[in-house]
């Protein structure tokens, strides 16, 4: 509210306070002055408000609410890799590949593994605990192309919300998503603005969070994405990447039970690096 508005308000209420004018033509004259003011703030600011209580709520309720995607900070661990070995030729050696889905990437750890494939994800245990499930990518809904797809109510509100600025890809449309925060609604923001933080807010509690705490926007070779969660933590990791044909995929790791084995930033660092189609003439 306006500090001229509030002011007014105040002083109104002031006067009605006051001995002898809490009765009379004054007295009404001022409660219909207060009225008014209240219907205009309710029309100006009524949907803001309305917004701004419901963020407030979401974030008490589900305190991820707040978080936003974060640059990475650096560690230690992050050293750049070593040359490949060359061969006879010259030509450097590719490191053995883990694959699934038409896939692959290098894996983060030496040793053996076990794959285990399932219905919508294969798994990949290594001998020293760590374990990585890869998400069926067929199961990714292209969520840019759905909302874009016709004349329905999703559709109607992807464009009131967007107009023409609109994101093309998958990766801009969850970024602007999960960088939506109840800290930035206000009851005084414009109300085009309240609408859009309000839907983008709805999308964010719908798109959920893969793991906690923290969400860490991670890029490497041709793939962007997001890292949920803090591998320093010893709980999982998942990670939401897309490649440069705004594919998706998803990641998690994690430990075997009773295991003593660990992952680091480096190690899911070196997935990101190394995640990519396998070239067709290898299928």
């Amino acid at each position: 509210m306006p500090a001229k508005m509030r002011h007014q308000i105040s002083a109104l209420l002031a006067r009605m306070k006051r001995s002898g004018e809490t009765s009379g033509p004054e007295s009404a004259i001022a409660l219909a002055a207060v009225v008014i003011a209240v219907a205009i703030i309710a029309v100006l600011f009524g949907l803001q408000t309305l917004v701004w209580i419901n963020a407030k709520h979401w974030a008490s309720v589900d305190p991820w609410m707040a978080e936003t995607p974060q640059p990475l900070a650096a560690s230690p661990d992050d050293l750049p890799p070593p040359p490949a070995p060359l061969d006879k030729k010259g030509i450097p050696i590719k490191p053995p590949q883990l694959h699934a889905y038409d896939y692959e990437f290098t894996p983060p750890w030496p040793g053996n593994y076990k794959t285990t494939p399932s219905l919508s994800f294969v798994q990949f245990q290594f001998d020293s605990g760590q374990v990585i499930a890869f998400l069926d990518p067929g199961a990714q809904i292209d969520v840019v192309r759905q909302m874009k797809s016709g004349e329905t109510v999703l559709y109607n509100q992807f464009q009131n919300v967007f107009g023409d600025q609109a994101p093309n890809t998958n990766y801009d449309l969850y970024r602007i998503v999960y960088s939506a925060s109840p800290k930035n609604v206000s009851p005084f923001m414009h109300s085009q603005d309240a609408f859009r933080a309000n839907v983008l807010l709805i999308w964010k509690l719908s798109f959920g969070f893969d793991m906690q705490p923290g969400i860490h926007s991670v890029q490497g070779g041709r793939n962007r994405g997001f890292e949920f969660g803090d591998p320093a933590s010893g709980r999982p990791v998942a990670l939401r990447l897309f490649d440069d044909t705004d594919k998706q995929a998803r990641l998690i790791f994690t430990v075997a039970a009773g295991s003593s084995g660990t992952f680091t930033q480096s190690d899911i660092n070196t997935v990101v690096q190394s995640f990519q189609l396998i070239p067709v003439l290898e299928r």
